[in-house]
């Protein structure tokens, strides 16, 4: 990874281990007792404001969509809205930020089994044990904190 991508992830972590937060207070009937049907609004609406300003000012880059690129895309974007919608249920229901995060990010597991099979992103031999023993520590993180 070069150093810009690593403060992108590092940046992302961030941002992600925080909006389930934000989320959790919305949803929560402790916090804001916001149903999770307005809050997925209300969150589109912050992910729309994002997305225009990225949009707005990134470099212009020439697109030619084709059908398994607008697949892949809405497809994306449905997945990621799914599981959101998935864990504001969770909260709504009492869950746990602390339980909750570590088990949905056994994601990472689900996420190196389609790298290597779909994407063929076979990590290299000396870097195959790191990533498999670190995915699974996670699945192992995840499950152990969820009981």
């Amino acid at each position: 990874m070069t150093r810009t991508q690593l403060t992108y992830a590092i940046l992302a972590t961030v941002c992600w281990g925080s909006y389930i937060v934000a989320a959790k207070v919305a949803s929560s009937a402790k916090y804001c007792n916001v149903p999770p049907r307005w809050t997925t609004l209300l969150m589109s609406l912050g992910i729309l404001i994002v997305f225009a300003f990225y949009w707005c000012f990134s470099a212009g880059v020439p697109f030619r969509p084709s059908v398994l690129s607008m697949a892949a895309s809405v497809g994306a974007g449905l997945l990621w809205a799914m599981g959101m919608v998935l864990a504001l249920l969770a909260l709504r229901g009492g869950a746990e930020v602390a339980r909750l995060v570590p088990l949905y990010n056994a994601n990472t597991l689900v996420a190196l089994v389609l790298a290597i099979t779909v994407l063929r992103e076979i990590p290299d031999a000396r870097d195959i044990l790191k990533v498999s023993l670190g995915s699974v520590l996670v699945l192992i993180g995840g499950l152990l904190v969820a009981r």
